[in-house]
């Protein structure tokens, strides 16, 4: 959203300040649910003050009481126009727990590779459709106009991999519905989202996802087309990495201090992902060894540092991101293996240690294919 989009206010003094009151409500990118309000000091180039707030309630941990726990995922995927299978999935796993029935591996697998693929669609969307509109052409044109100046002289460092011969040229790919990358990122969209439906069905309400296992009939002919589509997606992850590489270095550099926008401690909590049929059986008892057991392992992030945690521990976390030391088990987080832990970035480093990380992580086509 432009500037000239938001509502301005007149002009208020603070002190030597001139600060200009400005909202941006609602910001439709995220289906109109976010509103941002500031107060700006733009002869300095500051922001005096910034509050965010969110409209929308969706009251399903009130409405979903008393209601049949065998509607709970049909229930629970109608939060949401893009997750909705990540809710039904999750009331899944619930009902597995709450009916003491442990889907067949092969249902398992299943509902892994269809949550991979949403995974992929989301990753896809959000860094090619949403964000890459603020580094296109028009946006910085408008913005910026001395940054795609300079962009237009600056050759592409990895322009072998991804095919674009300068800076500049990126930014035309990223242009809404004209530019090229755009419009290719919008069709990879549309792939992820038919492995998706390959392994559950339809989106956005899965109808194929039941308590005990899946409805979907498991064929060799079923795993090749999802393997197919997995192939073309990750030959464009193997372009689309290195560019991102070359786009944000280039912004690194051409805007000092840019780095730092938006730095703030680094408090993420994940709960897990992708269940390992072999350790799973949903029961409470063996809930923290299960958890634990997942491909995507639960903890959380605090000040760049990983901590593992168990399910039963999940209090902890909470209690943690909201800055509080006491806990309910009296014991410490746990630190991770070195191995998942060197797969979270740092954001305590400086900026320069960053720019090499990415450019590592890039000079391998294998390891630039993961989310």
């Amino acid at each position: 959203m432009a500037p000239d989009d938001a509502l301005r206010k007149d002009a208020m003094t603070d002190g030597s300040r001139q600060l200009v009151e400005m909202a941006w409500d609602p910001i439709t990118r995220i289906i109109g649910s976010l509103g941002i309000h500031t107060k700006i000091d733009f002869a300095n180039r500051q922001v005096a003050e910034c509050r965010s707030t969110s409209s929308i309630f969706r009251g399903y941990s009130v409405f979903m009481k008393g209601k049949d726990p065998r509607d709970a995922h049909q229930i629970t995927s109608r939060i949401c126009g893009i997750c909705g299978d990540n809710h039904a999935t999750c009331a899944v796993y619930a009902q597995n727990m709450a009916f003491g029935v442990v889907p067949p591996a092969l249902a398992e697998w299943i509902i892994n590779l269809g949550e991979a693929a949403e995974y992929m669609f989301d990753h896809n969307l959000f860094q090619d459709n949403l964000v890459g509109v603020d580094y296109c052409e028009q946006m910085v044109r408008e913005t910026n106009p001395g940054v795609l100046a300079h962009a237009e002289g600056t050759a592409a460092p990895q322009a072998d991999r991804h095919g674009y011969r300068t800076i500049a040229d990126i930014m035309r790919a990223l242009n809404p519905f004209t530019g090229v990358f755009y419009r290719e990122a919008l069709q990879m969209s549309r792939l992820t989202r038919e492995m998706f439906c390959l392994m559950e069905g339809r989106h956005v309400h899965p109808s194929t996802l039941y308590p005990g296992g899946v409805g979907t009939v498991a064929s060799p002919q079923l795993f090749t087309e999802y393997t197919v589509r997995l192939m073309r997606y990750i030959e464009f992850l193997k372009r689309s990495v290195p560019l991102h590489d070359d786009l944000f270095d280039f912004f690194y550099e051409a805007l000092p201090g840019y780095e730092a926008v938006g730095r703030r401690r680094v408090l993420l909590a994940c709960w897990g992902a992708f269940q390992n049929p072999d350790r799973c059986d949903f029961t409470y008892a063996r809930m923290a060894e299960w958890g634990r057991e997942m491909y995507v392992t639960p903890g959380i992030v605090i000040d760049g540092q990983l901590r593992t945690t168990d399910l039963v521990e999940i209090n902890l976390g909470i209690r943690v991101l909201l800055g509080s030391s006491s806990t309910t088990t009296g014991r410490p987080a746990r630190r991770s293996s070195g191995r998942i832990r060197s797969a979270i970035p740092s954001t305590s480093g400086t900026p320069g240690t960053r720019r090499r990380r990415r450019g590592r992580r890039s000079a391998t086509s294998p390891a630039s294919t993961r989310g």
